[in-house]
């Protein structure tokens, strides 16, 4: 009996010390499993987004799009994660989506027409309606800007137009990781390059849009 005593200890030991290691290592599994859900969500969220822009107007006369569509897009395709008002401030989240879109034309190879439109919900709105929205007047870009943006978004010939679409989520006041469900780890902030802010999770998709949607009016 007396030699078993020292094993019987030396095991509630080793127990006592492997539990918290354990409980350490659940967090980090769940950390990196809820990390790649939401940057699988933004992907998901800007295929969807793409989709709807080429989309949306087939059945109108007039195909150009409005900053009201864009907010419509961007809610719309944020609902793969948020669900009814967490979209919306207060943003129980911690964050709120963002879908900005640069809309290029080429005018000659160093001279690119270049728009931004874009739908937000970082306002107080709490509908698309109050959505922060917008496009911002047409401008000229060299090439060396536009490729700054993104690579793909240079054209083969003049005419050509292309459009580079975002999705992202960003920081909202009162940001907590574990509002994101996240235990350990730290979303680390990346910038834009379209509107040069931080986000959190962001994907771009270039697509050549359809004739007659661009540029896009208020």
């Amino acid at each position: 009996m007396c030699t078993q005593k020292p094993k019987k200890g030396s095991i509630l030991i080793e127990f006592t010390f492997s539990i918290p290691v354990c409980i350490t290592l659940l967090f980090f599994i769940s950390d990196h499993y809820r990390f790649y859900e939401l940057q699988n969500k933004i992907k998901t969220s800007t295929y969807f987004a793409a989709s709807i822009i080429q989309q949306i107007k087939n059945t109108k006369t007039n195909k150009q799009l409005s900053k009201k569509d864009f907010a419509d897009i961007a809610y719309a395709s944020s609902l793969n994660f948020f669900h009814t008002n967490t979209i919306f401030k207060p943003w129980p989240f911690g964050i709120y989506y963002a879908l900005i879109c640069a809309w290029v034309k080429r005018v000659n190879s160093n001279s690119y027409q270049y728009q931004k439109c874009y739908g937000t919900t970082s306002t107080s709105g709490a509908s698309p309606d109050g959505m922060n929205q917008g496009c911002t007047n047409v401008e000229t870009k060299t090439s060396s800007q536009i490729q700054a943006i993104n690579p793909d978004l240079i054209c083969d010939k003049d005419g050509e137009e292309r459009l580079v679409v975002e999705c992202c989520y960003r920081k909202a006041s009162g940001f907590n990781k574990k509002k994101l469900g996240f235990f350990l780890i730290e979303p680390k902030l990346q910038k834009d390059t379209i509107d040069n802010i931080n986000n959190f999770f962001r994907y771009q998709l270039v697509i050549t849009p359809k004739p007659g949607l661009f540029p896009g009016t208020n």
